[in-house]
């Protein structure tokens, strides 16, 4: 998803730390620490701001306001979903996204089930906008729920999940994308391995070290993404990627690197594409290289808890 639609959705989020007073007069609102400061500038006035220790910031709302978040909101997520529906280049196989009054009930349509890398973030469009709105709406946070349905028209098949099903796959893949601190890699109580060849297998899928390769960040850009290989295997009788059970971090001289998307690359193209039991597909993860010569050490992570088992491996750039 481009970056301005993201923190456009973002400023708008409300996912785990909201409080609501159904039917009285101010309600509040909190957002949580992830939303772009950029995006907070964008959301009309609120009676109170405050910025709370876990750096989430609270907005109480009297009954003028409520209606101005309410329109904006909604002016938000049309935005979106026209920028989408515009852009072909990103999300070619966007038919349609669409959605109920109250924000319950919300439709996604493909035209084939082989997207392209910026679309397996559309399904996470409601989660950032649907829970906030519904809330401002007199919905207590305890009742929040809605229905995604996302359709295939090349095959007429669909799947339907709930907000909190949607909820625990973004939280997933922030875990799987997000920083990792220094007590994650020094936690001694981790299964650690420093291996020549990365290679982790269990009962639900397996993943091995393949190559690597740079690419130039975009054409005539000095910028390189240095992008790490892995062959994945899913063992499960539902259809997975990579990401869903694998963390893989990148770090030169000492530094963790900026993860990208690396389009075009045809490894990196697979991140998030799903594969049948005992299918196997390659797939990529690029990296902002800080440089063009120093080797880079790769953390792979079998699952995305602090002490889940892990191999390092470290490759020559050169």
């Amino acid at each position: 998803m481009k970056k301005k639609t993201l923190a456009v959705l973002l400023s708008a989020t409300l996912v785990t730390s909201s409080t609501t007073t159904v039917f009285a007069k101010d309600i509040t609102v909190t957002i949580p620490n992830y939303a772009s400061d950029e995006g907070n500038s964008n959301l009309p006035e609120a009676a109170e701001t405050v910025t709370n220790s876990d750096g989430s910031t609270s907005y109480t709302l009297d009954k003028k306001q409520q209606k101005k978040w309410k329109k904006y909101l909604k002016s938000s997520f049309d935005d979106s979903i026209k920028e989408i529906l515009d852009d072909d280049e990103n999300y070619p196989n966007v038919e349609d996204i669409t959605y109920n009054d109250d924000m319950t009930e919300f439709e996604i349509s493909f035209a084939s089930s082989d997207l392209a890398p910026s679309e397996y973030f559309i399904g996470f469009l409601p989660l950032f906008i649907a829970p906030v709105y519904q809330q401002v709406n007199g919905i207590a946070e305890k009742d929040v729920d809605y229905t995604l349905a996302v359709k295939d028209s090349s095959d007429g098949s669909e799947t339907t999940q709930t907000y909190e099903e949607n909820k625990s796959d973004w939280e997933s893949f922030e875990a799987s994308m997000g920083g990792t601190s220094s007590d994650d890699v020094n936690n001694t109580s981790s299964s650690e391995t420093k291996v020549d060849k990365i290679s982790l297998t269990s009962d639900s899928s397996s993943l091995e070290y393949s190559g690597f390769e740079t690419m130039p960040y975009e054409d005539g850009s000095s910028d390189i993404l240095g992008i790490v290989k892995f062959n994945f295997t899913n063992k499960t009788d539902s259809p997975n990627s990579a990401t869903s059970f694998y963390n893989i971090k990148a770090y030169q001289n000492g530094v963790e690197l900026t993860w990208y998307m690396g389009n075009g690359n045809a490894a990196c193209d697979n991140i998030y594409k799903t594969v049948l039991k005992d299918t196997s597909i390659e797939t990529g993860f690029a990296f902002m290289l800080q440089d063009a010569e120093s080797p880079i050490t790769v953390y792979a992570y079998d699952g995305f808890m602090s002490n889940s088992p892990y191999q390092v491996q470290e490759i020559a750039i050169k």
